[in-house]
């Protein structure tokens, strides 16, 4: 245990310093977020020329793919205009369980889990939360707070 050295891959060292995301970036275009093949590649380690082919061979219709991939380009560190996607959460969800892995067992854990968590606020019964009633309560509250403010400024 005196002086011993460990032996660090290249690849260790560098996963070190890359900071883990929890999510690939998203952003907001046309309205709808979305994120990149650049982005899931980097969240999923894995090179993008490999997610594109993945994309165009996923076994979609037609009209899903239409209404979640868009095909978009980028300008490299070159200067060179190379093609992406942008891709929405449903095409992103569509992909990503057909990756293998690691980050990949992780994504698709939370993402039943999230369903899992969807299902249990819908087994709980209504409660009334539209914003109507939301306001009227607290109208009704604020009421009763000036009630006993008045009644302690002004005492009969």
């Amino acid at each position: 245990l005196g002086g011993e050295l460990l032996k660090i891959t290249k690849e260790a060292a560098i996963m070190a310093t890359i900071p883990t995301l929890t999510q690939p970036e998203i952003a907001i275009v046309d309205g709808q977020a979305v994120t990149s093949s650049l982005a899931v590649a980097n969240f999923f380690s894995k090179r993008h020329d490999d997610v594109l082919k993945k994309i165009r061979t996923l076994e979609c219709s037609a009209s899903f793919t239409a209404r979640n991939f868009s095909v978009s380009d980028y300008t490299d560190c070159t200067g060179r205009k190379l093609p992406c996607y942008q891709i929405t959460r449903d095409g992103f969800a569509f992909l990503a369980m057909g990756f293998t892995g690691k980050r990949a067992a992780q994504f698709k854990e939370a993402y039943i889990n999230a369903f899992n968590q969807m299902e249990k606020q819908l087994s709980k019964p209504a409660v009334p939360s539209d914003v109507a009633h939301n306001a009227s309560v607290l109208c009704s509250y604020i009421s009763s707070i000036h009630q006993v403010w008045l009644q302690q400024l002004y005492p009969m």
